[in-house]
């Protein structure tokens, strides 16, 4: 039996990092600069014991937000276990990992090992008496998490938790949202504020496909300046805030949709058949949208909008992505698209021309002693020479690379697939982020695995 106790709470945080870093964000965006100075005035005189202000639990006819720390941590357990890989036989394995050029901060590129570590579990939230499923996370380059929930069929409820730190050694649950009115299939944040890609049972909106924003405030989401914008179709199915555009995307004979940032006015649209999920290649300043039924990736030009539309750069198929209303990724690294391709696996595509230039297959669901129509392959995240994989059923499988996904060029290094994550009671691997030598699973009604990655 394992070793596992319940969170503590702290009702606290440094007010200084927080402040300063809004009143930056509310500069940039304004242009005053007497913001900024105001702001650097106040942080020279802060010390230790000012401390940020917790904002209270907040609720509507449709939301309810958990500020207090004390009632968010009872759905965290904290564990400090070690992560078993797995190999095809089922056998434990050492993760052995090859020297990278662009390993995780703080891992050392003299060695090569590495082992996984499952630091905490976060339960998901029951809305209305009912156990929702975590369907996404977000890591942000700032340092948050984001994480979004859903309802496996009727009625639509979701949630989204927020962690303002996801990097660090014992990663906390900050705050979180419930909605008895919508499914969330997606999240992300650009640090002052949360976006959500949801279905919406509201009778306000023409179509179900919503995109919601949430503001975070003293590193807790409040319902002040809430909004929500129309989209279509069904489903919104992903968002990606950017530092100008928020983009996100709704499904079947859905779109791409853009929108200003300041302001959240429409910037432009384009019509996508089936559109999943949308990613930026920051090399090169393009967008990137994965589409199912059939496969299919669409590239753009970042913050080109000609006449309220978007430049559509090129269009290219893939292999797989063929179920219909199934969840279908795509990470960017050195101009590379890593594809989660359903049935087909990962596809590693070359945004240059199309080409695709390398692939991961799923797991063999007959080996596993599972029905074929729940290993798929819903999402991929690569960092540095790793590629974390999440299977559904089958689970989380790891990759490794001979040098870094993210040199930039199309000579795919060789990619060797490692084994499996086990984790305990892992119901379905829904999606996978993994950023700075940190893995977040998101792992349906088994909720949110949190996972640290060293390198010794």
């Amino acid at each position: 039996m394992s070793n596992r106790k319940q969170a503590g709470s702290n009702s606290t945080h440094m007010l200084c990092p927080m402040y300063l870093y809004l009143q930056c964000r509310k500069a940039l965006f304004s242009g005053r600069l007497a913001t900024l100075f105001t702001a650097a005035l106040f942080v020279s005189a802060c010390n230790d014991s000012v401390e940020v202000p917790v904002l209270p639990d907040e609720s509507n006819s449709r939301a309810v937000i958990i500020n207090n720390l004390e009632t968010l941590n009872q759905r965290v357990v904290y564990t400090e276990e070690n992560v078993v890989v797995e190999d095809e036989t089922g056998a434990p394995l050492n993760l052995v990992l090859p020297p990278a050029l662009n390993l995780p901060a703080g891992a050392k590129s003299s060695n090569t090992f590495a082992s996984l570590t499952l630091l905490s579990e976060i339960l998901p939230p029951v809305v209305e008496g009912e156990t929702i499923q975590a369907t996404a996370v977000s890591l942000s380059i700032q340092g948050e998490a984001t994480i979004s929930y859903n309802m496996r069929g009727a009625p639509r409820l979701g949630g989204i938790d927020y962690i303002n730190r996801f990097n660090v050694a014992r990663p906390r649950l900050t705050s979180g949202i419930t909605f008895n009115d919508s499914d969330v299939n997606a999240v992300a944040t650009d640090g002052a504020y949360v976006y959500t890609a949801v279905a919406t049972e509201d009778p306000a909106f023409a179509s179900p496909a919503v995109m919601e924003r949430m503001r975070i405030k003293f590193n807790s989401l409040t319902l002040e300046d809430n909004d929500r914008y129309p989209l279509s179709s069904f489903a919104a199915t992903s968002v990606l805030p950017t530092q100008q555009v928020v983009y996100a995307t709704s499904g079947n004979e859905g779109h791409v949709f853009a929108f200003d940032s300041r302001d959240h006015s429409l910037l432009g649209q384009f019509p996508l058949h089936d559109a999943r999920w949308v990613e930026r290649d920051s090399d090169n300043n393009r967008i990137i949208v994965v589409q199912g039924t059939p496969g299919m990736i669409s590239v753009f030009e970042e913050g080109a909008f000609p006449g309220g539309s978007m430049n559509l750069l090129n269009s290219f198929p893939f292999d797989g992505a063929n179920v219909a209303e199934s969840k279908s990724t795509v990470d960017v690294a050195g101009g590379k698209a890593f594809i989660a391709a359903g049935p087909d696996g990962v596809q590693v595509m070359c945004l240059d021309d199309g080409s695709i230039i390398g692939s991961v297959p799923i797991p063999d669901p007959v080996q596993l002693g599972l029905d074929p129509s729940v290993v798929v392959t819903n999402a991929v995240s690569v960092d540095g020479t790793l590629m974390f994989i999440s299977n559904g059923e089958a689970g989380v499988y790891v990759a490794e690379a001979a040098s870094s996904f993210g040199t930039n060029n199309c000579n795919l290094p060789t990619i060797t697939v490692l084994g499996k994550l086990r984790f305990d009671d892992l119901q379905s691997a829904n999606h996978v982020d993994y950023k700075s030598g940190y893995l977040y699973v998101a792992a349906g009604l088994g909720g949110i695995k949190v996972v640290r990655v060293d390198f010794r």
